[in-house]
């Protein structure tokens, strides 16, 4: 994980929104889609690498998930459980999680998942379910804007499954601040401050925007 890694999984989170995605000739790349929860992610191999990009929200059906707060139990299943998480969140990621996993060679060694805001959540939960998964493979994250995901329970289990992830925190990012700590919600992952300085009940809807991620995130890189 270094500076320029930073930078181009912030590059790829951004162009998540787009149907056009640049091609390369070092790698593939494939649209994985549900059309029930207008989930979209990238996943581009390239030798013994696999990179997966969640698009953000970028609809109507999009907001309707991310408006569950009701909290859901993960793992799947396991009702004894104490670890709970965002139901919407989940819904997105379990509507595209069995393409990845047919998607996913065996001859990969590293797997490095990415996404903002809405596609942040997903890769959140993405990464833990592939760690769980696929033990073999070396996972690293990179989230920008995320949204708390689950509880404490899960940020626990996250943090010590897949202690590799970066989360990029613009200022006072709205989407940062959701949803609320008082419903039990926690941030996942090691939390990566830019831009201006964070306080407890400012807000800002600009600083959540992916060229404002970019610019501040370059400054301090460089």
């Amino acid at each position: 994980m270094n500076k320029s890694d930073m930078i181009r999984m912030l590059e790829l989170s951004s162009i998540a929104y787009s149907d056009n995605q640049p091609s390369c000739g070092c790698s593939e790349t494939l649209s994985i889609k549900s059309d029930i929860t207008d989930t979209e992610c990238f996943l581009r191999k390239r030798k013994d690498l696999i990179i997966i990009s969640f698009r953000g929200t970028d609809s109507k059906t999009n907001w309707k998930y991310n408006f569950r707060f009701c909290k859901k139990i993960i793992p799947y299943d396991n009702f004894s459980s104490k670890i709970r998480v965002h139901s919407g969140f989940l819904s997105t990621y379990k509507s595209v999680r069995r393409k990845i996993h047919e998607k996913i060679p065996e001859s990969a060694c590293k797997i490095i998942i990415t996404g903002h805001s809405l596609g942040a959540a997903a890769a959140i939960l993405c990464a833990v379910d592939l760690q769980y998964n696929f033990r073999n493979k070396d996972i690293e994250v990179y989230v920008y804007g995320c949204p708390r995901v689950g509880n404490k329970y899960f940020a626990k289990s996250y943090n010590k499954r897949v202690f590799k992830t970066l989360s990029f925190i613009n200022g006072n990012d709205v989407v940062t601040k959701l949803p609320p700590a008082f419903l039990g919600y926690r941030h996942a992952g090691i939390p990566i401050h830019t831009g201006p300085l964070r306080f407890p009940f400012f807000i800002s809807f600009s600083e959540h925007k992916t060229q404002n991620y970019f610019k501040n995130l370059w400054k301090t890189t460089c």
